[in-house]
């Protein structure tokens, strides 16, 4: 059972680790992609509304450098959150599944261990009901013997007489 537990935690963590390492790659991917879109946009529009002057002056490139790093950041911040819950929606899934077989396995056990204690009560039980019946048996026997013994030397009691009067 321990081993079990092991074997599903270790699911879990080798689960976590490769959610981690593909949230970290799709973040990096998705904030440098917008980056790099929003920062050639910018450029082009710029030297488009300039009447085609190139390379455009210095501000353009601090706003297309600003916009870059905040829609990039904003994009990367939005598939972490993404990878984050989905994450969380696997591990869940996971943990559901590797519980439901670890259920199956338990109820399996219980069901063996339950037949087996079954038959051994159904055999004791069998053998208190015979003791208890030798028991009183020989408590009734023991009875009736004490019983004669003491009739037996009383005035006027005859063992036959007694059998006579009843």
């Amino acid at each position: 059972m321990e081993q079990r537990l092991m074997h599903i935690v270790s699911n879990i963590g080798k689960h976590i680790l490769g959610t981690l390492q593909t949230a970290f790659r799709r973040i990096f991917v998705a904030g440098l992609l917008v980056a790099l879109i929003v920062a050639v946009g910018v450029e082009a529009t710029s030297v488009f509304l300039s009447g085609g002057k190139f390379p455009p002056d210095g501000t353009t490139h601090l706003a297309a450098a600003a916009l870059a790093v905040a829609f990039g950041y904003a994009v990367a911040v939005t598939v972490a959150i993404e990878e984050i819950l989905r994450g969380i929606v696997k591990s869940i899934e996971l943990i559901v599944q590797e519980t439901e077989k670890l259920a199956g396995e338990a109820i399996g056990e219980v069901e063996k261990l339950g037949g087996a204690a079954l038959r051994e009560a159904g055999s004791l039980e069998r053998g208190a009901v015979g003791a208890v019946e030798g028991a009183i048996g020989g408590a009734g026997r023991e009875f009736r013997s004490v019983e004669q013994g003491i009739a037996s030397h009383l005035p006027g009691h005859h063992p036959d007489a007694s059998r006579t009067n009843s």
